[in-house]
């Protein structure tokens, strides 16, 4: 529900360690972009956290503690929800409602300014002048005179360790708080979808299992379907008869589908800034489903049944976004003689993933990185190969000309 009583209770669950540079960070860094009202609401529920423990609390002591009335409450708490601050879930018992509140750190500085979104809303809230003040506060020299070595006693130096041991194989089943930050919701509409499914159909919300609305969102992310379309293939799926009510399998390949006729007349801007054809590259790919990037990269032609099978496999497994799973499409395409290859996709992901990525950016990044260490090898043609994926083996003009030509092509018909 859209809003917030008085009468409504909740509990705080922490799920990262919150330092006080992580406090610094959130008031300088994310103020900015999420308001004082939002900042304060954090800062309020990570005390109260210490306060009370594992107590269940009243809504109304806090709007009384922040002097808020509950729907600016409402507002804030959206705010921090919406940039991955918290996660709200809610329960609703004979007319009584209980939340709970997921807390995670905000990004460290460098993770910030690395993230296109969140660099880009500092900008537009406080101007590029003061974003690159903000950044310096933050830049670390780790720069060595060249008169200095390094002295410093490796692990086996010091430790000997016997890997028989079997106190090395023991395993601790209890979640350990550690550093974990959430992720901007850009998640799929479900009000929105709901609205849509009521208007063509008879199903009610609560006909859907949580675990459905999480396939029926990531589906939608994957094939570049918005919620009315997604609701009205969900409706002419859904089978009151059977226990599930929905086939997945059924549904991905509606969704597939749709691809053949839904094509996206422009890529619409988001909230980057900066002109250069990098900026321009990496808001192409975080807009862009996976299934319809591949088909631009096929001049409008349905993907492979195979190659979709592999954007869904690191959509489902790994968790990335559209903007990871692109950057890993295209680079394995570019390194693998433009043959998608499951095996080599799936060696990225795990990489990225050990690697802790979760922006495009990062994953640009890392993938450069590789590219730059295979030069040692290979120095004439890796050059050659990293100027390209800095500047993007498919140009913004290229992609442009591409929708346009698709456009056209489709009104022709």
């Amino acid at each position: 529900m859209n809003y917030v009583s008085k009468n409504d209770f909740y509990e705080i669950r922490v799920a990262s360690l919150i330092t006080n540079l992580d406090r610094d960070s959130l008031l300088e860094l994310y103020q900015p972009i999420i308001g004082a009202s939002s900042a304060s609401l954090y800062l309020t529920l990570s005390t109260q956290k210490k306060s009370n423990g594992d107590s269940i609390l009243k809504t109304e002591q806090l709007l009384k503690s922040m002097q808020l009335t509950a729907n600016e409450f409402y507002s804030a708490r959206r705010y921090l929800e919406a940039v991955g601050l918290i996660r709200t879930f809610e329960s609703v018992i004979e007319d009584v409602r209980c939340y709970i509140y997921v807390i995670y750190s905000p990004k460290s500085p460098k993770a910030f300014f690395e993230d296109t979104l969140f660099k880009g809303l500092l900008i537009l809230s406080v101007g590029e002048k003061e974003a690159k003040r903000l950044a310096s506060k933050w830049k670390v020299n780790l720069t060595i005179p060249e008169e200095y070595h390094e002295v410093s006693a490796s692990f086996l130096d010091v430790y000997k360790i016997d890997y028989d041991d079997p106190s090395f194989r023991k395993e601790f089943s209890t979640t350990i708080l550690g550093r974990d930050h959430g992720r901007a919701n850009l998640d799929f509409n479900y009000d929105l979808f709901f609205g849509y499914v009521g208007e063509n159909s008879s199903i009610t919300a609560s006909s859907f299992k949580k675990k459905d609305m999480k396939e029926i969102s990531r589906l939608a992310t994957l094939f570049g379907l918005d919620e009315k379309r997604m609701a009205f293939i969900v409706v002419d799926e859904y089978n009151p008869e059977s226990s599930t009510h929905l086939d997945f399998e059924k549904i991905k390949n509606r969704c597939e589908e749709e691809i053949r006729f839904n094509i996206v007349k422009n890529v619409e801007k988001s909230n980057v800034s900066g002109d250069s054809e990098l900026s321009k590259k990496i808001q192409l790919m975080e807009e862009t489903a996976p299934a319809k990037f591949l088909q631009y990269l096929q001049q409008g032609t349905k993907p492979a049944r195979s190659d979709i099978a592999i954007a869904n496999t690191l959509s489902k497994d790994y968790g990335f976004g559209n903007g990871i799973i692109n950057t890993i499409i295209e680079y394995v395409l570019y390194k693998n003689d433009n043959i998608l290859s499951k095996n080599y996709c799936e060696k990225i992901a795990s990489s990225l993933a050990r690697e802790g990525v979760t922006t495009t950016v990062d994953a640009m990044n890392y993938l450069k990185k590789t590219v730059v260490k295979s030069s040692k090898k290979k120095i004439n043609a890796s050059q050659k190969k990293e100027k390209e994926i800095e500047s993007s083996q498919i140009s913004l003009d290229e992609m442009n000309e591409l929708l346009n030509d698709l456009e056209v092509k489709k009104h022709g018909k």
